[in-house]
């Protein structure tokens, strides 16, 4: 598992609800702050589920290094400059992280370079969480959080 494959995973999970798919697209295009919110809802519900069905499929070296993968990119947002629009303080601003994850590649890339693209209050704690559920479900142990890179919010230092 690459990043590539990391990204992949999200927008099939996105592929496979074709009609929520065209709204995250034109999410993404006008980042229009009332659309991005109910997208939140389908995020954390149907679109979760989808990425949950491909990652049952994963065996654990490729589902490990999904969850390593998250936790860096949830890490590497964790900071000052995105946390100031997103308005998350703790597990909020971590919810609203997952979010930012969530809605793929694209967004995740046009929130870290340019923060205030971000919109006040959108969350989706299970996508950040989803990973760690299905390696439980599927090996009966838990995955052992944070090994890398922290997700706790201001836990990555040089973005505070």
């Amino acid at each position: 598992m690459n990043e590539a494959n990391f990204w992949q995973l999200i927008e099939t999970a996105w592929s496979s609800s074709p009609e929520l798919n065209a709204a995250r697209r034109l999410a993404l295009r006008t980042n229009d702050p009332f659309l991005l919110e109910s997208l939140s809802y389908e995020l954390t519900d149907v679109i979760g589920e989808n990425l949950r069905q491909q990652l049952e499929t994963l065996e654990k070296p490729a589902l490990t290094a999904f969850i390593l993968l998250m936790e860096e990119k949830l890490y590497h947002i964790d900071r000052h400059e995105v946390q100031q629009y997103t308005d998350g303080a703790d597990d909020g601003f971590l919810y609203c992280r997952c979010f930012i994850v969530g809605m793929g590649e694209a967004y995740y890339n046009g929130i870290d370079s340019n923060p205030a693209l971000a919109t006040m209050d959108v969350e989706a704690e299970s996508i950040g969480f989803i990973g760690y559920e299905v390696y439980l479900d599927k090996f009966g142990e838990p995955f052992s959080r944070n090994t890398r890179y922290c997700i706790e919010s201001g836990s990555n230092k040089k973005g505070w």
